[in-house]
């Protein structure tokens, strides 16, 4: 299992890639704030398109390629 993530005092996104011997490998993210907390599990191929839309989020908001230098 690797984690990847920080937690800030206002909140936090960890994610987790999860393998495992007899299945397929899964991402987790969860995520929380001051208003509560959720979580998702992910097939290697959803997070794939997570990502991507994260990438596009991030461009329409103006970062260049991806690189995102905020808090």
């Amino acid at each position: 299992m690797l984690k990847v993530g920080e937690v800030r005092p206002s909140g936090s996104v960890v994610s987790y890639l999860i393998a495992s011997d007899d299945g397929a490998a899964k991402v987790m993210v969860h995520a929380s704030c001051l208003a509560g907390a959720g979580w998702a599990e992910l097939s290697l191929s959803q997070a794939g398109q997570l990502v991507e839309q994260l990438r596009s989020l991030l461009a329409q908001a103006g970062c260049q390629g991806g690189e995102y230098g905020g808090d």
